[in-house]
């Protein structure tokens, strides 16, 4: 014969126990007895007379079939760990020994009880009557407060800047900060769901639960990532949910995703700030002089540009280049006016070449454009690095009216969007311009899933520049077929550079 030791809680929860009172504890696990042919299973009722002496107290018994308990898993310490043995010696004598666990693994009690009978069914139906002796003299009744508190090794975010209750607050931290790597608001995909915050903290990104699942609790620390030689690669400490082991993998971070493996894959997706090319771009680029870069459309003949504030943001020098006389010119650029919140930015070119363009040939659509309308997204990915510096444009349709997690702010489209994408415009086969190119899912989540900030979000930052502006509301493009309009827009979308 051989003992039944119970290690069922996915969350290994340790509680406290005041005493030897059972009075904190709601729940029992009896496993069923087997032996050690196997074939045989609680021959005797062990088990079940274990289960019926337990309900008659007034505990809810659970086996190994038993429907996962929602009480249960916010809080494992309700539960008390039934471990049983029985064994025969050489005078018949038939024992059986039974110990209380806690959710910290900690003993609560331990006995046995030993019989003779006429039967070997009397035998144990005795023996287990003596052994649960202890339990039945004591007087049960459930009280919560007398429940014993997981020893856990999690730490909790010691400082006093964050308010974990208000993610809107952490939201603009994020947004009036430099962000560091994967700082920022990033969701788990799995069978549990945790909204994570990810802050630099010292030389290691620190995750912490924003909203948690289970028994994890706002503020907790969930993972250390700390960067290697290259900021696509971290090492990764992950706390699982026993909340007691730590597990060590390689994360990859692609496309706004951190993945890595534990006991199957993980994946995080980034929520907020939106993704930002230029740190995606520091690790791949080959030009020593730039940085990174982005793109971005210009909308005045004095110069103004717009882009993505992310594009931008933390730059010490900014340069342009588009088509410009039939031939690709360069030009130094300064911030204007940013956006944070909505990741927008004006830069606006001052050099001494430059005397401005012709009179824009597409309309400024402040309306938004409906679901299904065909779209071709303008920009120049990855110019620094792989895809050259020649315009790229990609086509698809407005998926949906909203972005990422319901943003109304945005478009969902189905045009490819990457790395240096972002701050390119969007235009309709019309001509009309419907936005600014903000960011994209990696395929390893969705296919062909971007987001597009809409353009009358733009207003508001277009009305606070210092000198007033006249949007262009051209009609020129609407009877050239695609080909032409294509010529005729590219001329005004620029590769924007900062280092």
């Amino acid at each position: 014969m051989r003992t039944i030791l119970l290690i069922l809680i996915t969350l290994s929860l340790t509680l406290k126990l005041i005493g030897q009172d059972l009075n904190g504890f709601k729940y029992v696990f009896v496993p069923t007895l087997t032996y050690e042919n196997g074939n045989r299973v609680d021959i005797w009722g062990v088990s079940s007379k274990l289960r019926t002496y337990f309900s008659q107290q007034g505990f809810i018994v659970i086996n190994e079939s038993s429907a996962r308990s929602q009480e249960i898993e916010s809080n494992p310490c309700l539960l008390i760990i039934c471990t049983i043995d029985n064994s025969r010696d050489a005078t018949g004598n038939s024992s059986v020994n039974l110990i209380l666990k806690d959710c910290n693994n900690e003993i609560i009690l331990n006995t046995s009880g030993s019989a003779l009978g006429f039967t070997l069914q009397d035998f144990y139906n005795k023996a287990t009557r003596r052994a649960f002796q202890k339990i039945l003299n004591i007087p049960y009744e459930f009280n919560s407060n007398l429940t014993p508190n997981y020893k856990s090794n999690v730490s909790v975010y010691s400082g006093n800047d964050l308010n974990f209750d208000d993610e809107q607050s952490i939201r603009e931290f994020l947004s009036n900060k430099k962000i560091d790597g994967i700082e920022g608001i990033w969701n788990y995909v799995g069978s549990n769901e945790y909204k994570l915050l990810i802050l630099k903290e010292g030389l290691k990104h620190n995750a912490y639960i924003l909203e948690g699942s289970g028994f994890w609790k706002k503020a907790e620390l969930k993972a250390e990532f700390e960067m290697a030689a290259t900021n696509t690669v971290y090492s990764v400490k992950w706390m699982m949910g026993d909340k007691k082991t730590e597990v060590t993998s390689i994360a990859k971070v692609e496309d706004g995703t951190i993945s890595f493996n534990l006991l199957d894959e993980v994946l995080l997706y980034k929520v907020f700030p939106r993704l930002t090319e230029t740190i995606k771009s520091k690790g791949i680029s080959n030009s020593s002089d730039w940085r990174s870069n982005g793109s971005g459309i210009i909308i005045s003949k004095g110069g103004y540009i717009i882009t993505n504030n992310h594009v931008i943001e933390d730059a010490d020098e900014i340069e342009v280049e588009f088509i410009l006389n039939d031939e690709v010119q360069k030009f130094n650029a300064e911030i204007v006016q940013v956006d944070k919140v909505n990741d927008l930015a004006i830069i606006k070119i001052f050099d001494m070449d430059f005397d401005g363009v012709d009179d824009l040939p597409y309309n400024f659509k402040s309306r938004t454009s409906d679901v299904g309308t065909k779209v071709y997204a303008y920009g120049y990915p990855m110019a620094l690095s792989v895809m050259g510096k020649e315009v790229k444009i990609t086509d698809g349709i407005i998926s949906s009216k909203s972005g990422f997690d319901g943003d109304i702010t945005t478009y969902q489209i189905s045009a490819p969007i990457q790395g240096g994408n972002s701050g390119g415009p969007l235009f309709d086969e019309k001509g009309n311009f419907l936005g600014i190119n903000s960011s994209g899912l990696g395929k390893n989540v969705a296919d062909n899933v971007g987001y597009t900030i809409k353009s009358n979000y733009m207003l508001n930052l277009i009305d606070a520049l210092p000198k007033s502006i006249d949007l262009p509301s051209s009609t020129k493009l609407q009877s050239l077929p695609l080909t032409e309009q294509i010529k005729e827009i590219s001329k005004y979308v620029v590769l924007v550079k900062v280092k």
